[in-house]
């Protein structure tokens, strides 16, 4: 779901718009893209693969086609293909929003437009990401053989990856730890590099009291299967 589709069960269908409340509502016309409700995925265990593909082709080409004889718009642009359409770009009476935003069949709105309506600018919320960072050890004397290093997880509060970003480098200093050893020697913690930004769903404290956890990095990477490791998907 993009940023701009409005789920359902929200009641904020309009709060990013600003309405002029002198333009007539009978004469307002919303620009927008109704997105298809996506098939249940649980009624499917059973089964083939390729007959599971036929399932979900064959369910959205029947939303689409109960949307399209709603008789609520009188043009349209796909969205998708007529194999298995996701949903539609269309343009609708304002006094339809709430009958579309009654059928069971559609998943979500994207609103493009709303004639006499300005969409509100927005403070951008600030939300959480994990910067993975190197850290590594210096030992003074010591110039060869094997070094300490450190795979370190930070959260910060930021607009964006290049924010978070920004925002640890100008505290970098503050990251080094100074301090003698057993044997005299000063060692120095020191932040090597950057490696990686997650931006996580993080955006207060609540987010994260959830009995499930709550993930603050991710990234995918690969493995070959074997015995012990292959699994049915199901």
């Amino acid at each position: 779901m993009s940023n701009d589709q409005i789920p359902f069960n929200e009641m904020t269908l309009l709060n990013e718009w600003s309405l002029d409340q002198n333009f007539p509502d009978g004469l307002r016309f919303v620009d927008l893209d109704i997105h298809l409700k996506y098939t249940d995925v649980n009624l499917l265990s059973d089964f083939e693969p390729k007959e599971r593909k036929r399932l979900i082709d064959k369910d959205h080409k029947e939303n689409f086609n109960k949307l399209i004889q709603t008789g609520l718009f009188a043009d349209y642009e796909l969205i998708g293909d007529l194999k298995r359409p996701r949903g539609i770009k269309t343009r609708i009476a304002f006094s339809a929003l709430k009958e579309i935003q009654s059928l069971d069949f559609v998943g979500g709105i994207s609103i493009k437009k709303i004639d006499g309506a300005k969409k509100k600018r927005l403070r951008k919320q600030l939300i959480f990401y994990c910067i993975k960072m190197t850290i590594v050890a210096e030992i003074e004397g010591f110039d060869n053989g094997l070094q300490q290093v450190e795979d370190r997880f930070v959260i910060v509060k930021a607009k964006s990856n290049e924010d978070a970003y920004e925002k640890l480098e100008k505290q970098k200093s503050e990251y080094e730890l100074r301090y003698l050893n057993s044997d005299g020697r000063f060692v120095r913690w020191r932040i090597e590099s950057f490696d990686d930004c997650y931006q996580t769903d993080i955006k207060t404290f609540k987010d994260l009291n959830t009995p499930l956890g709550t993930e603050v990095y991710s990234k995918y990477r690969s493995r070959r299967l074997t015995k012990g490791t292959a699994r049915n998907g199901k």
